[in-house]
């Protein structure tokens, strides 16, 4: 059985014969087994409840060394309520299920939480005040890719995409939860999240399950692979016929409160709260704040949260429920001074996108997208990837998946291993220049220079191994060791780097 296959069984049930448990404790051989991270799902057949959406319909009480933590189930449809919980720590857990519905409610049992396995690093968690770390330590630097409608593009499509995924560098996708009406996505969803009344319009209060299965099945591939899952709960680009931007403060809360339930025990969730908030005409201000500190009262794995501006200003993400800013922006050299504001990780989610399509936030060369990777990093900073070539079928990665062509993703993955290399994310060293260090390690980026002798001051008196990076075609140059300063010729190239690395 894969870990996809188990994810969705009533039980995880693994022998508990040579299993490491770190401080285990006491452990019950009756119990199944579950590693730390990993999504516990409990499904319950019973009548199915008048209303069974408005509040959870169980909920149950996950003790481990006396202290308990509060999960909501969740209706699934055809009698099944089930119940998802991601443990945090190793070593037996217990619970106990509560319910309006006599046949669930005192039902206990408990489960073994074992050691993770390798691929297994828990959730990610923003690190010394800029950067991000998985749970178990290990580093965890976001190269991101958009992809707002892919999971309901039909099953050839999304398995393309998903085989496209498995071929690059991305370890993260933004994307919607609910369908996406816009220019070059305009297609008839399969199917919507909510199913109609009698009058032919959606209602709020009567779920799809169908389509959330579907969605789950999604966001399980992703974990799979290793993809973390920045979803996007609400955003403007909605139908004059769906609503679903327009749905009223308590449907809107319903509703969060039921995809936390789904989703929040899977361990590459990031919560983010809108797209183009500003462009939602029914939110104000206040709106988003009591949402953004409902979601974050009410996830009990405290997952990553942020929200998305347009092109009129950021939010004001020094709010205590935002964990980074999420931006998008043109010019990502002020981000410096973002970080200096926010005092929180800068991911610059959207900055243009490799394309050629007429709108100008579509055809950016892979030059001017590679650049605004490169001086993001330097920065202290990330950036996400998107790609919008025309297509006949309208099928534009940025919104529906399938394919890439353009030439970004390869060098953003180059970029990505000399980051994971350096082992830590970079601080911004020098204002004017795109310099980032970090300890031993300096990185500088030249741009769009020309400069025929390269000069650096190296700190320390130390010796450092000096290496030319061509960014474009991807070449690193050993060039030698230095010691007080650095001085070369260069080619006369563009998008250059300078890598120094103490010795």
């Amino acid at each position: 059985m894969t870990r996809l296959a188990y994810f969705f069984s009533f039980l995880i049930i693994t022998s508990c014969t040579d299993v490491f448990i770190e401080d285990e404790g006491s452990i019950n051989p009756d119990y199944p087994n579950v590693e730390k991270w990993d999504v516990l799902e409990l499904s319950f057949q019973a009548e199915e409840l008048e209303d069974t959406y408005s509040t959870p319909p169980l909920s149950g009480i996950f003790t481990h060394n006396g202290e308990s933590r509060e999960i909501d189930g969740f209706y699934d449809g055809n009698g099944n309520y089930k119940l998802r919980f991601m443990p945090s720590d190793n070593g037996l857990w217990t619970y106990k299920i509560t319910s309006e519905i006599d046949s669930l409610n005192g039902k206990e049992g408990g489960i073994n939480c074992i050691a993770p396995s390798s691929e297994n690093h828990g959730k990610v968690e923003v690190q010394d005040s800029y950067h991000f770390v998985y749970s178990d330590g290990e580093n965890y630097f976001p190269f991101g890719t958009t992809l707002y409608a892919w999971f309901w593009q039909g099953e050839d499509l999304e398995e393309q995409t998903l085989q496209t995924l498995s071929e690059n560098a991305f370890n993260k996708v933004r994307m919607c939860v609910f369908p996406k009406n816009y220019k070059y996505c305009q297609n008839e969803p399969p199917m919507y999240p909510f199913l109609r009344g009698s009058d032919g319009q959606f209602d709020y209060n009567k779920i799809n399950y169908e389509y959330f299965q579907h969605y789950d099945r999604r966001i399980a591939q992703l974990l799979e692979m290793g993809i973390e899952a920045d979803v996007i709960l609400f955003h403007p680009y909605d139908y004059v016929g769906w609503g679903f931007s327009r749905m009223g403060e308590e449907a809107n809360k319903k509703y969060l409160r039921y995809i936390m339930a789904r989703l929040g025990a899977y361990r590459n969730i990031w919560w983010s709260m809108a797209n183009e908030y500003q462009l939602m005409d029914d939110f104000s201000e206040e709106d988003w704040e009591e949402l953004g500190q409902f979601v974050k009262n009410n996830d009990p794995y405290h997952h990553l949260i942020s929200i998305h501006n347009a092109n009129s200003g950021f939010y004001d993400f020094t709010r205590p429920w935002i964990t980074h800013a999420s931006i998008q922006v043109k010019d990502v050299e002020p981000l410096n001074e973002w970080r200096e504001d926010y005092g929180k990780p800068i991911v610059a989610d959207e900055v243009g996108y490799e394309g050629n399509i007429p709108d100008v936030w579509g055809n950016l060369s892979a030059e001017e997208l590679m650049y605004k990777f490169w001086v993001a990093t330097v920065r202290g900073g990330y950036v996400s990837h998107g790609e919008t070539f025309q297509h006949p079928e309208d099928i534009l990665w940025w919104a529906k998946g399938g394919t890439l062509y353009g030439e970004t993703p390869e060098r953003i993955a180059f970029l990505k291993g000399i980051v994971e290399e350096i082992g830590a994310g970079l601080e911004s060293k020098d204002e004017e220049e795109f310099i980032g260090e970090n300890g031993s390690y300096i990185l500088h980026y030249l741009g769009e220079e020309n400069n025929e002798v390269y000069n650096y001051k190296l700190p320390d008196n130390a010796a450092y191994q000096v290496d030319l990076i061509d960014t474009w075609n991807m070449e690193i140059q050993s060039i030698g060791e230095f010691t007080n300063e650095v001085k070369m010729d260069l080619p006369s190239k563009k998008y250059l780097a300078v890598r120094m690395r103490r010795k």
